[in-house]
């Protein structure tokens, strides 16, 4: 799991939770809003990257991690997929370059950044640089959801805590979300039930209780998180619209 990023727009750290679970689909909508809103910071847009590209929009995923570039930014993902994308211009040797920048900065063999995702001929194959820095852009290799064809075989699976662990971390997590509500902290509490329901989908009625006492755009979007568990699918995507429309406001 990411971390938290101290001074970042509680949606865009919301977002970034569910593009690190899995939840793509999700994360692309959250984040395709905030682009609309102009409220993506640097980081932001390197996470629109990566959610167009493993949702099928190379193009899109280009001109998102073009834009991370061009501000300053140097994040691994954003270098894979802007390769990617300029390969796919017909541009292979600045896509190259591109490849040369990104390999710099992975410590492990390039397909495991790719899980699974389709890669052009510019990559050389399972090579790995190891510089010795622990880079903490690279944890996006290792959550990512595979977008393959069905029945395709993923290349990377992330591991899978203990029921033990899992439970442990979602009970903490819970109880930490529970009392920052009773403090009046709904953003820490947003992202601590967040977390509870990704450990432990059966937390869901318990989330969902905890984040109805209060409204927030963070909490409603836990709280449609929860229903849809549940499998109130209706009732789920009302509350990620509140929470959307409360965030625009």
């Amino acid at each position: 799991m990411t971390a938290a990023v101290p001074g970042r727009d509680l949606d865009l750290v919301l977002a970034r939770i569910h593009l690190r679970t899995g939840s793509l689909g999700l994360a692309r909508a959250e984040l395709e809003a905030l682009a609309g809103a102009g409220s993506l910071d640097d980081d932001g847009l390197a996470d629109l990257a990566e959610a167009r590209w493993r949702t099928g929009d190379l193009a899109g995923a280009g001109d998102a991690a073009q834009a991370h570039l061009a501000a300053g930014g140097e994040t691994l993902v954003a270098l894979v997929v802007a390769a990617e994308a300029t390969a796919a211009l017909g541009r292979p040797g600045e896509a190259r370059g591109l490849a040369g920048r990104a390999l710099e900065r992975v410590d492990r063999p390039i397909d495991s950044v790719f899980a699974g995702m389709p890669r052009s001929p510019i990559w050389p194959t399972d090579r790995a640089v190891d510089d010795g820095v622990d880079d903490p852009d690279d944890d996006f290799a290792a959550s990512a959801e595979t977008v393959a064809t069905p029945g395709a075989t993923p290349a990377y699976a992330p591991p899978v805590p203990t029921r033990d662990h899992a439970s442990t971390g979602a009970d903490i997590a819970l109880a930490a979300g529970r009392e920052a509500v009773a403090t009046g902290d709904l953003a820490a509490a947003a992202i601590q039930l967040a977390v509870a329901l990704r450990l432990s989908p059966l937390l869901a009625s318990a989330v969902l209780e905890a984040a109805a006492t209060h409204r927030s755009p963070g909490l409603d979007l836990v709280r449609g998180d929860a229903l849809s568990a549940l499998g109130h699918e209706a009732e789920a995507r009302r509350a990620w619209s509140e929470a959307a429309s409360a965030a625009r406001d």
